[in-house]
């Protein structure tokens, strides 16, 4: 649907355009206005492509160039170096880096002790103890039902009408 414009103002714009145009040229209106509506969606459809197509385009030209440059040989091996010596000193500085100590909490009251996850401080995750096993229900038997009273159908007799 169209965003801003609620049912109410839809059935608005419907009683106007029936009053001014009118019941008879009313349809034709609407034929007309869905033809245009088409046209404009093909043409944004048109732009989106040939836009999609454009960067497809420039993106395999570039691609190109570098393959062609790989195969002149014009890419020097400096530039593999000095990415390699790159990555070797990030790698380095993240292995010599010091590592956090884990310093346990201070000995406070217990009520103002907050609850501390070992595994944020790199720890393994603690132990949870044991909770005692809830004991199981017993259900109580259910009182005995007093049977229900049985009932004999009724046999009907047909009588023979005499004729009088």
């Amino acid at each position: 649907m169209v965003p801003g414009i609620g049912g109410g103002e839809l059935i608005l714009i419907a009683v106007v355009a029936l009053v001014v145009v009118g019941p008879k040229d009313l349809p034709k209106l609407l034929r007309q206005l869905g033809r245009f509506v088409g046209k404009m969606r093909r043409m944004a459809d048109e732009f989106r492509t040939s836009f999609e197509d454009m960067a497809r385009q420039s993106e395999l030209d570039d691609l190109r160039k570098e393959v062609d440059a790989l195969r002149a040989g014009k890419l020097g091996l400096e530039d593999v170096g000095h990415q390699m010596k790159a990555l070797e000193s990030d790698i380095s500085s993240s292995l010599t880096a010091p590592t956090p100590e884990y310093k346990p909490a201070s000995h406070a009251p217990e009520a103002a002790v907050e609850p501390v996850n070992p595994q944020l401080d790199g720890l393994p995750p603690a132990e949870k103890p044991e909770t005692p096993a809830k004991p199981k229900r017993v259900r109580k038997p259910k009182a005995a039902a007093e049977p229900e009273p049985t009932v004999t159908p009724v046999k009907r007799t047909r009588t023979k009408k005499s004729a009088v």
